[in-house]
């Protein structure tokens, strides 16, 4: 059902009610009318009762010939009814009885607490609002005809107005999403509104930006992946078609270059599968206790050939011979040597590089932490680039690809895994001068 349509149905319905809620207001407005005009002349009316009661216990406790008897007061009245035991004793002005009964103002007759009858009475004023009732209730129909006709053809006007203002938006939104739908048209949506249809617009507009940026990702990291695995395939295919022209055998030189070609290719392929484990919280951790000191003693003869090669002096600082933390060895060791090789490969020979481990007691934070500083005089990354280190295979370096050996998936492991271990990873770099890479680890 469109909007339209509920609109107009539920101004049909509101206007029904309305008009029932009228006309039992105006219903009961009749009444306490009549009933303010008794309080407005009470002593008459108690007068008039009185006169009744007495009547009937002067004549012995019976309405005989009450028909006939001269009273004073009813003459203050325009109709009088008396009944007693649902039978019509006395009766004065025009009304009917059945008419008087249902319309008039009651005043209960005793006698010793005893129920001898009932007055239906009006005065003048009650006479007048019972001819005003009555003429109202006859005019009522044509009244209410022509009211519901003038409603209803100022409601539909305004249902058609406010339906067109609000299913305007609407309208533009769904055009917006089509846009979306036909992969790569410019969705337009009416953001420049301030209700709840703006709200939806600027979220559909942040919703699509964010799946152009996934979908720009996608494609770059499909483009990555296959530039790094075209090269090492390349190389196979090559010498073994070179072989298999040739007819000889390969050499075992050949040989150790297509295993290692083929080694190259299984660590990345790994490396892009450990990746989206830990990016997706699909990794499942086994944490036990080390001591962060000695692995990062191991991690540094990790990477003793690296610093004999460049002849960069590497020191390690730290207060305490043992700082047990919970963690899954194999993975912070492998985040730790990413990032210190990456340290010492953008370190100049004969440059430096400096460790320094402690217990850190962070502002906001309950328990404390283990932070890892490594430091390095290397030549620094730009303010442009500081963003992206940690993405899939971005290289600061462009020259730093095969056959030096960089993916550019080691950062980005890297910082995966400490996040998996609930740690942070923060950078700070000047060009020229070096970067600092900051590891927190819960202890």
């Amino acid at each position: 059902m469109k909007i339209r349509t509920k609109l107009i149905l539920s101004m049909s319905v509101l206007i029904v009610f309305v008009m029932l809620f009228l006309l039992g207001v105006t219903h009961i407005q009749f009444y306490i009318s009549r009933d303010l005009a008794y309080f407005e002349e009470k002593n008459t009316f108690e007068s008039l009762r009185s006169e009744f009661e007495h009547y009937y216990s002067n004549n012995g406790n019976s309405w005989d010939n009450i028909e006939s008897a001269r009273l004073k007061y009813t003459g203050s009245f325009n109709e009088v009814v008396l009944s007693a035991d649902e039978e019509v004793l006395y009766q004065q002005g025009k009304l009917s009885a059945n008419e008087l009964r249902n319309e008039g103002f009651v005043l209960a007759l005793d006698e010793s607490d005893r129920k001898i009858g009932r007055l239906y009475v009006m005065n003048e004023t009650q006479y007048k609002i019972y001819e005003f009732k009555t003429m109202w209730y006859e005019m009522l129909p044509n009244i209410g005809i022509a009211s519901l006709i003038f409603t209803c053809i100022a409601a539909l006007l305004t249902i058609l107005l406010l339906s067109w203002r609000l299913t305007s938006p609407i309208r533009k939104i769904i055009k917006g999403i089509e846009s979306i739908q036909k992969d790569g048209a410019a969705a337009v949506f009416p953001e420049q509104r301030k209700d709840e249809f703006g709200a939806i617009s600027k979220a559909l507009r942040e919703m699509n930006d964010s799946l152009a940026g996934a979908e720009q990702i996608r494609k770059q990291l499909m483009s990555d992946v296959t530039h790094e695995l075209k090269t090492p395939l390349m190389i196979i295919q090559g010498e073994l078609e070179l072989a298999h022209e040739t007819g000889q055998p390969l050499s075992a030189a050949k040989q150790a270059s297509l295993l290692d070609e083929v080694l190259r290719l299984s660590r990345l392929v790994h490396d892009v599968l450990d990746l989206s484990k830990l990016e997706s919280g699909k990794m499942e951790l086994q944490p036990r206790t080390e001591n962060l000191v000695k692995l990062l003693e191991d991690v540094v003869e990790k990477t003793e050939y690296m610093l004999e090669d460049k002849q960069i002096q590497l020191s390690m600082h730290f207060k305490e011979e043992s700082i047990p933390i919970s963690i899954e060895k194999p993975r912070i060791f492998q985040a730790l040597y990413n990032i210190l090789t990456n340290a010492i490969y953008y370190t100049n020979p004969g440059g430096q590089v400096r460790i320094l481990v402690e217990t850190a007691h962070l502002p906001n934070q309950q328990q404390p932490y283990a932070r890892i500083r490594v430091e390095d005089s290397g030549i620094g990354i730009s303010e442009e680039e500081l963003p992206h280190i940690f993405n899939r295979f971005y290289r600061a370096d462009p020259s730093r690809a095969r056959p030096s050996g960089g993916s550019g998936l080691g950062l980005a492991i890297a910082q995966q895994n400490i996040l998996a271990h609930r740690g942070w990873v923060e950078v700070e770099s000047v060009v020229g001068e070096g970067s600092v890479f900051t590891i927190y680890l819960p202890i």
